[in-house]
């Protein structure tokens, strides 16, 4: 009889302080609005599409109702069996229980993230004990990512930690035309560790305001303290922190509650085609597109397991660098690693030999000399399709240019769109005839993205057709005229047999090198 009439206590009790404990009466979900942006986002994402999710069982009886009052004693006995296992101290409010009800009622979300955590959890907790953190410390990632390491908020903060810059330099994380640090899993993960622990120790061992000056820095949960008197406690200090801090750490309660207890709802991890990877070194430029050719790997999954690498391009020169590879792809990797480098390397990689272009006279010789391209300003209503035309390109080549993942472009956007520099004419017939490497030279112009030296035209038939101009193309497996003719929207199968003096009849052979007329 008596823990019954504890029990009535409890849940009476839990309805004041619902609404009497926070003098600021703030919509919980309001001052975190990046979390559900990230919770939208991730249903957005490729391996979100391909992932196989289990229905919904039938709810519990007692969470028939979600919303019922009674639902508050369940809420803080779930809590209290936790914390009771954690650093963090037992705390319950309506400001956690919306957090709470936020997550467990995104159940496609949930569903995905459960998934998403076989994969990254272990990482994190094998980061975090290294630095003597509370391993609870990974539901982090949950509120500032949603677990998707290309997230980046409002603000500029990039990947599954969601590093601003500055922040990410002081820990090592570079950020460069090609490559991003922040996304990178392994990298970003050990820096949120070595972050998390020093604001810990900033903050006498406090766990909490750790994971507030997470958020808002450290200098804001400081000037709270001293504005509350010198109080230490986070909620003591709550209206004088950062709005969007405010939610962030019951957000953080509320995605440690429903990771543990979605079974609870009748939720069921999605099964998610993350693999378990290994990492081979990478000691020269490469490709996303080339590795996915020879080995025959979608390029999305390489995206997806190297999401560091912002143009899909591995920039290795002067040091090796790290490609991350489902195990089952690493012998193969290592088996053709000759044929991956070669794979189409003056498509991807053209050289040109500065000694043999000329400038032209409105052009600063130092400065384009340093840039091999030039480039177009996005102007209102203007798209793709119609500056392809503009430049003579097609839609295809302008799209692998800027590494385009769709049609979609802004005013003010700074657009590849051709060679920049023009080739000296000083070139005699008698030399250019028999040297195919000069010719190849002498027809770099801003209509040719794409040449191969080995099957370039002989100079006397160029001349005979001046106003012609044309991309290569070499045909992988798999390749057909149409899927050709689609991959460069300009031309017709038509076009590619006319300029290629091919009948109907004609197979089409790997390596052979076409000529798209533009």
């Amino acid at each position: 009889m008596r823990f019954i009439y504890l029990f009535i206590f409890i849940t009476i009790s839990f309805s004041l302080f619902a609404q009497n404990e926070l003098n600021t009466n703030l919509d919980t979900l309001e001052e975190n609005s990046n979390i559900l942006e990230q919770l939208d986002s991730i249903n957005e994402t490729w391996y979100a599409k391909k992932a196989i999710y289990h229905e919904t069982s039938q709810l519990p009886f007692d969470f028939q109702d979600i919303d019922s009052e009674n639902n508050d004693s369940i809420y803080y006995f779930r809590l209290k069996a936790i914390t009771d296992q954690t650093l963090f101290p037992l705390v319950y409010n309506q400001h956690i229980r919306n957090y709470i009800d936020l997550y467990t009622k995104r159940y496609k979300s949930l569903s995905l993230l459960l998934g998403l955590a076989h994969y990254y959890f272990p990482m994190f907790e094998e980061a975090l004990d290294r630095y003597n953190c509370p391993l609870e410390l990974k539901y982090l990632a949950v509120i500032e990512s949603a677990l998707n390491p290309t997230a980046v908020s409002r603000a500029g903060a990039t990947g599954l930690w969601q590093f601003m810059y500055s922040t990410g330099k002081m820990y090592d994380l570079n950020v460069s035309t090609w490559i991003d640090d922040r996304r990178d899993p392994l990298k970003a993960t050990e820096a949120a560790a070595r972050h998390l622990y020093d604001l810990s120790q900033m903050f006498w061992g406090d766990w909490v305001l750790a994971i507030a000056a997470y958020n808002c820095g450290p200098g804001n949960v400081t000037k709270a303290i001293l504005r509350s008197g010198g109080k230490t406690d986070f909620w003591e200090i709550y209206n004088y922190l950062p709005k969007e801090t405010r939610g962030y750490v019951p957000a953080f309660y509320g995605a440690m509650y429903a990771m543990k207890y979605y079974d609870k709802y009748g939720i069921r991890p999605a099964e998610i085609k993350l693999e378990i990877t290994d990492t081979v070194h990478i000691t020269d430029k490469l490709h996303f597109q080339q590795i996915a050719a020879v080995i025959n790997i979608p390029t999305e999954e390489l995206i997806s397991y190297n999401p560091q690498y912002k143009r899909n391009v591995i920039p290795a020169s002067d040091k090796t660098m790290v490609l991350t590879l489902p195990v089952k792809y690493i012998q193969a990797f290592i088996e053709n690693k000759d044929s991956i480098y070669n794979y189409n390397a003056s498509l991807y990689f053209p050289t040109y030999n500065i000694s043999d272009i000329v400038f032209s006279d409105t052009e600063d010789a130092s400065t384009t000399a340093s840039s091999k391209y030039k480039f177009h300003i996005v102007k209102k209503g203007e798209s793709l399709s119609i500056i392809s035309r503009k430049y003579k390109i097609s839609v295809a080549e302008l799209s692998r240019l800027n590494n385009k993942k769709s049609n979609t472009i802004h005013p003010g956007e700074k657009l590849i769109v051709g060679i920049k520099p023009v080739v000296k004419k000083e070139i005699t017939p008698s030399t250019a005839s028999t040297d195919s490497t000069l010719i190849a030279k002498t027809m770099i112009d801003s209509t040719h993205t794409t040449i191969d030296t080995n099957t370039i035209t002989p100079l006397k038939d160029i001349v005979k057709q001046p106003n012609k101009t044309y991309t290569t193309y070499k045909v992988e497996k798999g390749d057909t005229l149409w899927s050709i003719a689609q991959r460069f929207q300009s031309v017709t199968v038509e076009d590619i047999k006319k300029e290629n003096n091919l009948s109907s009849n004609d197979p089409l052979i790997i390596g052979k090198v076409l000529r798209i007329p533009q």
